[in-house]
């Protein structure tokens, strides 16, 4: 008889004390999540998508010498100070405090010998980008010197470096550091899979923003990371100035990907981009050989076979700095 009336008695309690237990949970959360006027924090809030058109935005800068030189000239701490308070954590991430972004962006930058473009470059595209309410991180790779300069392998590296430090971006933004968006309504999001698109398009020293033709696939690219994996990224091979992005390009048309352009391709303030001035590059004398015999190659050169040593990887306070050793090697058929 006693041990039926136990019985019963955990039958009657038992979900009595799941209930309490679970009440108590609760309160707890509600509790720590807010502030001392009984109002939840907002952080409770940042689970609503940003909305598909930024309030943020503020349309055209002008990117004058005298705005670019004043922003290479302001002080280092101060910059960086401000971008801290602003929400950008160690190596160049952030996501918007207010809303969920959309859109989760890599932007990958390759560089070589060029700080001053890379600081203004900075200071520049963060409030940019943050104004697009984006999710996102830059990473600068930096080739050491031994060999020339190679733009396809770094962007590969970037790429692949993105993936392995900071996680599963959505897209990749292929982006030259000397180019800067002069409109934030330029969108920097993700491009849906199957379109990738070409961003610079309109630039200040092409025939003073005349449309460059549909085939040009370089400068500032978004891509989708699963169309960068199966275009196997960049070629590896192209040593020196041009020929990479002709080739990419070839790529995307080789796994029927459909370039795409802002606003169909139409030129406006919206899509100019200004380039800070550098000295010319040497051209690349094999890079026509390379793109013709490219289409032989795409399986085998590319993401599958990226080689190199990294000599350096530093959480900056504005970006992700890598630096890398690269050097050629054989392709064969």
């Amino acid at each position: 008889m006693y041990w039926s009336h136990v019985a019963h008695l955990r039958v009657i309690i038992r979900p009595v004390l799941i209930a309490f237990i679970t009440i108590s949970i609760c309160v707890l959360w509600i509790h720590s999540n807010t502030s001392a006027d009984g109002k939840l924090l907002a952080a409770t809030q940042s689970v609503q998508p940003c909305p598909l058109i930024s309030p943020k935005l503020i349309g055209w800068t002008n990117l004058s010498l005298e705005t670019m030189s004043a922003m290479s000239k302001e002080d280092e701490a101060i910059v960086e100070f401000r971008m801290k308070e602003a929400g950008v954590k160690a190596g160049g991430r952030y996501e918007p405090s207010e809303c969920r972004s959309r859109h989760q962006v890599a932007i990958i930058v390759p560089i070589r010998n060029r700080t001053e473009h890379l600081t203004v470059f900075l200071r520049y595209m963060h409030p940019f980008l943050q104004r697009q309410q984006l999710n996102y991180v830059i990473i600068v790779v930096e080739q050491s010197e031994r060999w020339p300069f190679n733009r396809g392998m770094l962007m590969n590296i970037g790429f692949r470096e993105a993936q392995l430090l900071h996680g599963k971006y959505q897209c990749v933004i292929l982006h030259d550091v000397d180019m800067l968006p002069e409109h934030d309504g330029n969108p920097y999001t993700c491009p849906t899979n199957g379109k990738p698109r070409q961003m610079a398009f309109s630039i200040d020293r092409w025939n003073d923003y005349n449309s460059i033709p549909w085939s040009f696939f370089g400068a500032v690219s978004a891509i989708s990371a699963n169309d960068f994996q199966l275009i196997n990224g960049y070629s590896n091979a192209f040593w020196g100035w041009g020929g990479e992005d002709d080739q990419l390009f070839q790529r995307t048309r080789s796994q029927n990907l459909t370039v795409v352009r802002a606003f169909d391709g139409n030129v406006s303030q919206v899509v100019h981009y200004k380039t800070m001035s550098h000295p010319k590059a040497t051209p690349n004398p094999d890079r026509m050989s390379l793109i013709n015999e490219g289409w032989t190659k795409f399986k085998m050169d590319g993401l599958v076979d990226l080689r190199y040593t990294r000599l350096d990887l530093k959480l900056k306070p504005l970006y992700t700095r890598i630096v890398v050793d690269i050097q050629p090697y054989n392709i064969t058929t």
